[in-house]
């Protein structure tokens, strides 16, 4: 969660938050915040910190759920207080939103009356529920029977300190589902957004939480989420917020903290800084893609259910990671070409470059590293005359750990001869790496792109199935790809063998398809092979790869030099 940026609550929220791996500190920490919110506790230091310390929160999503979760593991007198908080709250009165799925409990008079009109706020509801539900598909958030008198969706008015609003789960209704409640601000005064602004934002955020927990909860377990997705379920929440309400604009608030580090890794972001990125797969492939990605998070997490719905749309992820980085390229003063990138582009903040260098002619080497799925913007300035290049390099690897650094080397040579992709009639360049999968490389000179990746670096071979680097010399490579055509998805499984000339196992066992691409109209899926499993002497193998009810089969020629 997005939590006020203050040195008391800097280990609050880690972003892999399991019941039982949090420590004292930290449970402490959740306690202070939340009996901040609530307006139980407000400790002096606490109070000054936020003066000092402006930025508001915005989604309390993980932090209520998350308190839930551990509540065995608080004192006696925080469990008392903590239980009464965590209940749904009391109010006045309450009222039918005119569609007739939404009850709002609020208060006439007191520090929780409302701030903004009623009536608005009913409109915003019902408006997050026909956009969401009745235009795009999703299955409502399940009943929670009587509870708050009725079985309608119950949205409780309170003043929240500091706090949009947040979505908090009940009951598991089935599996993959549970019951849940939301509380909003009462006047949002002092929010990025103001008033029925801030309030109709903080309905579209915290009601798509509902149905994510209500609909998409993961399969088996006894958590409403998974903690190591919640960027994944703030990416959605915010990117609702410009669907529904295009005009209210809140998600500019957070992204500078993306802009500032394109090269962090994406599950390591807060998600509320990267609603763009769902902007931009919207942009390019509509709508149902992001339902299908949420129809596929029960069994996947979420990086993966990411580039599986690519994949299904004809696409990689590192394609589309790599041509987002060229939108988000194309913002503030560099939205030259309008129409093409980002609507809202002017508004948005320019990227800052991961790394910013001098060329030295005739060439120059620059060795670096970039975290798995995130994008690294090298900007290496030119002789005056010709002006600043930008490489965006681009890792989709999703199987690695988030906190991972992979190497990579790019080159850069004032000729035409050296490198591998031509920049304008003076300069080239190269990009080296280890691996053929999960790389991506798009280069802008002087603010024009004269090259990207419309897919992975493919070799020129032709055929159903085909292995690559071939032939294959053990001290050069640590990988092997073996390719075949096919139409099934990344993430699915495959049985292969590795046999001998003479028809001698070497290798029998289970790969996953780790990518797919297009090439000459035809889908390729991918599986790599690690060192260990072509450590056969020199000679002519021949492999056998079961794909469903289909058989591929190849030749591979080891080199031990």
């Amino acid at each position: 969660m997005r939590y006020v940026f203050i040195s008391l609550l800097i280990l609050l929220m880690p972003s892999k938050i399991l019941p039982q791996e949090l420590s004292k500190v930290e449970l402490d920490s959740l306690y202070s915040l939340f009996t901040f919110i609530k307006g139980v506790n407000t400790p002096d230091r606490l109070q000054k910190q936020l003066q000092e310390n402006p930025e508001i929160t915005k989604c309390g999503m993980e932090l209520v759920n998350t308190l839930r979760q551990n509540l065995v593991y608080y004192s006696s007198k925080q469990l008392q207080i903590l239980s009464k908080i965590l209940e749904r709250p009391q109010s006045q009165t309450s009222t039918v939103s005119p569609g007739g799925f939404f009850r709002v409990h609020y208060d006439l008079t007191g520090n929780n009356v409302l701030g903004y009109d009623l009536n608005l706020l009913l409109q915003a509801l019902d408006s997050a529920y026909n956009f969401e539900i009745n235009f795009l598909g999703y299955p409502s958030p399940p009943s929670d029977g009587a509870e708050g008198g009725d079985d309608k969706y119950d949205i409780y008015v309170q003043n929240l300190a500091g706090l949009y609003g947040y979505t908090q789960f009940e009951t598991k209704f089935a599996d993959s589902r549970w019951t849940s409640f939301m509380v909003i601000d009462n006047d949002y005064v002092g929010y990025y957004s103001s008033g029925i602004n801030g309030a109709r934002v903080t309905v579209a955020h915290e009601f798509h939480h509902g149905i994510q927990g209500g609909n998409y909860a993961p399969a088996g377990s006894n958590s409403p989420f998974r903690n190591s997705d919640v960027f994944y379920y703030e990416i959605t929440s915010t990117s609702f917020e410009e669907f529904v309400f295009d005009d209210v604009n809140d998600y500019y608030a957070y992204m500078p903290s993306y802009f500032q580090n394109p090269e962090t890794a994406m599950s390591l972001n807060d998600g509320y800084n990267l609603a763009i990125w769902n902007i931009y797969l919207q942009n390019n492939f509509g709508f149902d893609i992001l339902k299908r990605q949420w129809e596929l998070i029960p069994g996947n997490d979420a990086l993966k259910a990411i580039a599986i719905s690519i994949d299904e749309n004809g696409s990689t992820f590192g394609n589309e990671l790599n041509k987002f980085g060229i939108w988000t390229y194309f913002t503030n003063s560099r939205n030259i070409y309008p129409g093409e990138y980002f609507e809202e582009a002017s508004s948005y903040p320019l990227i800052t470059p991961t790394a910013s260098l001098s060329f030295t002619p005739p060439s120059d080497v620059y060795n670096m590293t970039i975290s798995p799925v995130a994008n690294y913007f090298l900007r290496i300035n030119l002789p005056s005359s010709d002006g600043v290049f930008y490489s965006i390099i681009t890792n989709s690897d999703y199987q690695k750990s988030a906190n991972q650094t992979l190497p990579f080397t790019f080159s850069i040579y004032q000729d035409t001869v050296n490198g591998q992709k031509i920049i304008n009639d003076f300069y080239s360049a190269s990009f080296d790496k280890d691996g053929v999968p999960f790389w991506n490389n798009a280069g802008i000179l002087n603010n024009i792109v004269v090259y990207g990746d419309s897919s992975y670096s493919i070799p020129n071979i032709e055929g159903e199935t085909f292995a690559y680097p071939m032939p294959i010399k053990k001290s050069a490579a640590t990988t092997l790809n073996i390719a075949f055509q096919s139409d099934s998805n990344i993430g699915e499984e495959i049985d292969l063998n590795i046999y001998s000339a003479g028809v001698e196992l070497y290798y029998s066992g289970k790969k996953i398809i780790q990518s797919s691409y297009l090439k000459n109209s035809n889908k390729y899926c991918e599986i790599s092979l690690s060192k260990n499993d072509f450590d056969y002497p020199s000679g002519v193998y021949i492999y056998v790869i079961k794909s469903g009810e289909d058989i591929f089969k190849g030749k591979l020629v080891i080199f031990n030099d």
